[in-house]
């Protein structure tokens, strides 16, 4: 089976899901010195949270059964067997930072150029598109076991232009393609200018993730 997004579906909104920082200010311990105003700052590195992700925890927080079910599947439950039928648009899920008014949440993606730091970016689009294939691909009996699905590739990342930590930011992903048992995963990153995303040129990278099914007791493909 294979499908693309632009073909029959009827649009609609996507799930979304907002992005709050994940650690402390790291001025709260800190009284201001004496003469500048300035508050002392604490190293970067040792705020706490610093290395977990934002949108990980956003994720694990609005998880579903599917979720829930995948992390204590029955021991004897068979193998999902059903081929689903579903809609780009049915699972079609995007996250949104609030960097305009989330100071903590800057800090934590903003490198010395005050641009979005990619690595870490790239890191939230593979959380993303693995949350947006297992929505795809999984279905609601919970007498089966869930199909595991892993990262295969990340067939194709173009950087349009720099992307700022100070205004808002939105990742929408969908699926694209679907073949037997690998599934491609497109996500754009698009900069909100006053909240809004008018134009193409808000777009500032696209990439697109191929995942392969597994079963998740034999380790083999699966459809």
């Amino acid at each position: 089976m294979e499908f693309n997004s632009t073909s029959g579906a009827a649009p609609c909104s996507p799930t979304t899901i907002p992005i709050v920082s994940t650690l402390a200010s790291p001025f709260e311990a800190f009284s201001p010195v004496t003469g500048s105003g300035a508050s002392a700052r604490k190293p970067i590195s040792l705020w706490p949270g610093m290395y977990h992700s934002p949108v990980t925890n956003a994720l694990w927080e609005t998880k579903s059964k599917i979720f829930e079910r995948l992390l204590d599947p029955p021991k004897d439950a068979p193998p999902q067997s059903e081929l689903l039928v579903k809609t780009p648009a049915q699972t079609r899920t995007s996250i949104l930072y609030g960097f305009s008014s989330d100071y903590i949440l800057r800090e934590q993606y903003r490198d010395p150029w005050n641009e979005v730091r990619i690595g870490k970016l790239l890191e939230d689009l593979d959380a993303l598109a693995g949350t947006i294939s297992v929505k795809h691909c999984s279905d609601d009996d919970s007498t089966t076991r869930p199909l595991l699905l892993v990262t295969a590739s990340v067939d194709k990342i173009v950087l349009k232009k720099p992307i700022s930590v100070d205004v808002d930011l939105k990742i929408v992903g969908s699926v694209i393609w679907v073949g037997r048992s690998s599934i491609e995963i497109q996500l754009e990153v698009i900069q909100l200018i006053n909240g809004k995303s008018d134009d193409a040129d808000s777009v500032a990278l696209t990439a697109n993730f191929i995942f392969v099914a597994r079963d998740s007791q034999t380790g083999k493909a699966a459809p």
